[in-house]
């Protein structure tokens, strides 16, 4: 089965192929289309333009492509309930986060992703999200021409490739201390073009989701103020120069200058990054360990090393390939970019025992359009073939009864001729018996032809007379044949000649007589004179008369 998530962001489109193996997965390609920068043009558009090229060379039967929610949509927190069956928690979830949701009930759509089980209970990862929203990302696909298998959140995607989400939930007893001791948590950072994700693994389990208003374009923004640059300017610049100095005093004044423009913006994301990771660290009895960067963003140049200034703990580049079995050419850049795309691609090989986060339920869930899609495409081919169908009908009751008034008029025929012909008595006439005389009369016939073909036979005699005819008397010459032998229709001849020319102008004549126009040497069989020279040839005749 092949899965393709697509993650959809404001700087470009990330597509991810990926297929189910018999142990785990592989991912087949990596694609990512950039989007124009320019703020007249309809982003929307572009979009819908982009992905129908690409979707029209998959085989829409037998991929299943998943979508994914941007962070800032939803609202996620980690609960804790006194039981663990899926479908008592998704109807509990309802009431626990009527105080927590910035919009109505009514208009959202809750699901689940259970984290772990404690004894009896679970710790479960609760999320809503606006139906609008939800609505607006299905609308896209459909205009893309696609139906989308799984709508989930681009941070539960990319939480997949740090998690075991080919296992059912962890089972574990419940914690019986009173102050427990800080657990170890990893941090994972994913920025974008406008916006950064923090998540919270402890154990391997996603623990938290915390949105960031803040992402590359900060950069961008901030060295266009600085320079006087437009937004796309400014992009460029990011791109192609964006660094930070880590050693100011090895750098020049404008190195420098430029460095410091960076870290300001900067500044913004680590202060919203300590306070969430406080707030989680005290809510959730944490102790950080170290963290990981995805994102476009993560690949300003030192950001990992001034991340760890920072926080002291250690900021690194996730390789997510290093990880998994790829079948195509990778780099750096597909490889940090891509992890939300190929996170979604991988929630759609999940198992019902560890089930993929799916806000395609109430009026968006998917429905069963099988049936419609057969009529749709074979329905005009059904009608002609209820209509063919009626017509055969019709003519297989007109034929039966045409043919058994045939079959009486055939029967009563074949009794006169077998009367008048073969002398068989009508009330003897029966198709075995005239089968036999018409094979009599088969065999009979193919002897008189046989007996016409083989009616004469040539003899040795003719044979010699054929060789005497074939020695024109420009050509005679002082042979003496001795011996002939014929077996069937095949001859030899045994003589001798006066010189060697003879011999050979001999054989020339034997090659005339054959059937094949070949002429064999055979050992001699017959006393040759003193002062002669023998000859013995064995050739294919033809025994029929006039052959």
């Amino acid at each position: 089965m092949l899965c393709v998530g697509i993650d959809i962001g404001t700087f470009s489109i990330k597509v991810a192929d990926v297929e189910a193996t018999s142990k785990s997965y592989v991912v087949r390609r990596v694609q990512e289309f950039p989007l124009s920068l320019d703020l007249t043009k309809d982003r929307k558009i572009e979009i819908i333009d982009t992905l129908r090229t690409l979707f029209s060379h998959y085989d829409l039967e037998r991929t299943h492509f998943v979508f994914g929610l941007p962070q800032k949509y939803v609202s996620a927190r980690l609960l804790n309930f006194p039981f663990r069956e899926r479908f008592k928690v998704q109807k509990a979830i309802v009431s626990q986060l009527e105080d927590e949701l910035p919009f109505s009930q009514e208009d959202a759509v809750f699901d689940v992703k259970i984290v772990r089980y404690l004894g009896k209970g679970a710790d479960v990862l609760a999320m809503a999200v606006p139906k609008e929203r939800i609505g607006e990302l299905i609308d896209l696909a459909h205009d893309c021409g696609v139906e989308p298998t799984v709508v989930s959140t681009e941070s539960l995607g990319l939480s997949n490739l740090f998690e075991r989400w080919d296992q059912p939930p962890p089972e574990s007893l419940a914690v019986t201390q009173e102050i427990p001791a800080p657990r170890q948590a990893e941090l994972v950072v994913n920025i974008g073009h406008m916006s950064t994700d923090l998540l919270v693994y402890s154990d391997g389990l996603l623990l938290g989701v915390r949105h960031i208003d803040w992402g590359a374009r900060n950069l961008a923004d901030a060295i266009g103020q600085k320079y006087g640059l437009n937004y796309l300017q400014g992009i460029r610049e990011l791109q192609t120069k964006g660094f930070i100095l880590l050693d100011k005093a090895s750098g020049t004044r404008e190195q420098t200058a430029f460095s410091q423009v960076i870290e300001a913006s900067l500044q913004t994301l680590v202060s919203d990054m300590r306070l969430k990771m406080l707030e989680l660290q005290s809510e959730m009895n944490l102790q950080w360990s170290k963290a990981s960067l995805v994102g476009g963003g993560a690949q300003l140049k030192n950001l990992g090393a001034f991340l760890t200034q920072q926080f002291q703990i250690p900021f690194n580049r996730f390789k997510q390939f290093d990880h998994q079995a790829v079948t195509f050419d990778s780099s750096p850049h597909l490889e940090i970019v891509s992890g939300v795309a190929v996170g979604l691609a991988i929630e759609g090989l999940r198992r019902p025992r560890n089930p993929a986060t799916n806000f395609m339920k109430d009026e968006f869930a998917q429905q069963s359009r099988v049936l419609e899609a057969v009529w749709e495409k074979w329905g005009y081919t059904a009608k002609l073939v209820g209509s063919a169908f009626v017509i055969l009908l019709v003519y297989s009751v007109v034929r039966e009864s045409m043919s058994f008034t045939l079959l009486e008029q055939s029967d009563e025929v074949m009794r006169k001729q077998a009367q008048d012909i073969a002398g068989i008595k009508r009330t003897q006439a029966s198709p075995d018996r005239i089968g036999r005389f018409i094979k009599n009369q088969e065999n009979l016939e193919r002897a008189r032809k046989q007996a016409a073909k083989v009616e004469k036979i040539n003899s040795p005699l003719d044979l010699l007379e054929r060789m005497s005819s074939a020695l024109a008397p420009r050509e005679r010459i002082a042979m003496e044949i001795k011996r002939i032998t014929v077996d069937n229709d095949s001859a030899e001849v045994h003589g001798y000649t006066g010189n060697a020319n003879e011999r050979d102008q001999v054989m020339a004549v034997m090659r005339r007589l054959a059937s094949d126009g070949k002429a064999d040497n055979i050992p001699i069989r017959i006393p040759v004179p003193a002062g002669k020279i023998g000859f013995a040839y064995k050739f294919q005749i033809n025994r029929f008369a006039g052959g």
